[in-house]
């Protein structure tokens, strides 16, 4: 049986196996230890002689990005562990639909990405009154701009559909009784970890990497909803990601 079906989820749900206390901590997860990891850097940085060294680990973002990662993966260990499920039970992978799976996730990038560049261009619009707003974007020396390219994104994409739309959305719906709840919330907190990567103390930069993320945020959401599937959403979130970062470098 799918561990994430609303009948298994309803069951363990009865034996109290999950709650609001360990979805609250998931919703805030990410950001919170956004903000722990650039502060680790920022103190690596400040020890080697930086005057400047909350902005100079801004850069680093998708090197540190992965302790945002690790730690949220520690977290949904803990949290299905205790539902008595393993963690990779949330990306709910059958091999005799891999295939099917990887070309659906290449069929999503092209949607992804218009909703993507839509998002950034009404946010500029409405935070700055004009398209085409700032976007974050820096270099890296080579061995951490080649991790940040291959390594990086494969992590990143996984962790986070499986702490939005594996972890939270599913049991956000069984225990709210509201899809609808269920879509804003979760749009809300994960378009808002993006004020946060990095974190700037911008406000309208915070505010624009915010309010651009939306559109894609609910789109994901109402895929996985439709599909109940996550690992399309995680193949095309990796890869989308690996090209945001791959690209800047290549116009260097």
């Amino acid at each position: 049986m799918d561990p994430n079906s609303p009948s298994a989820l309803q069951d363990r749900l009865t034996r109290r196996l999950f709650s609001w206390p360990g979805l609250v901590v998931m919703l805030f997860a990410r950001s919170v230890l956004a903000v722990v990891a650039q502060g680790l850097v920022a103190a690596i940085l400040a020890r080697q002689g930086s005057a400047s060294s909350w902005r100079d680990a801004e850069v680093w973002f998708p090197v540190y990005g992965t302790l945002i990662d690790a730690g949220c993966l520690i977290l949904l260990w803990w949290l299905t562990r205790r539902e008595g499920i393993p963690i990779v039970g949330l990306i709910g992978l059958e091999r005799n639909r891999l295939g099917r799976d990887v070309l659906l996730g290449l069929a999503l990038i092209p949607a992804c990405l218009l909703l993507i560049f839509g998002g950034v261009a009404l946010s500029s619009l409405v935070v700055y009154g004009h398209l085409g707003g700032p976007q974050f974007s820096a270099p890296l020396p080579p061995i951490a701009a080649l991790y940040a390219v291959l390594i990086w994104p494969l992590i990143w994409g996984f962790a986070e559909q499986m702490t939005y739309n594996g972890y939270l959305v599913p049991r956000l719906r069984v225990l709210s009784g509201s899809t609808t709840l269920t879509v804003g919330l979760v749009a809300f907190f994960w378009s808002f970890q993006h004020a946060f990567m990095p974190m700037t103390f911008d406000p309208d930069f915070m505010l624009h990497r915010f309010l651009s993320s939306i559109p894609n945020s609910m789109f994901m959401i109402l895929v996985y909803l439709r599909l109940r599937r996550l690992l399309p959403l995680a193949i095309a979130h990796w890869l989308m990601d690996g090209a945001s970062v791959a690209l800047p470098l290549l116009q260097q």
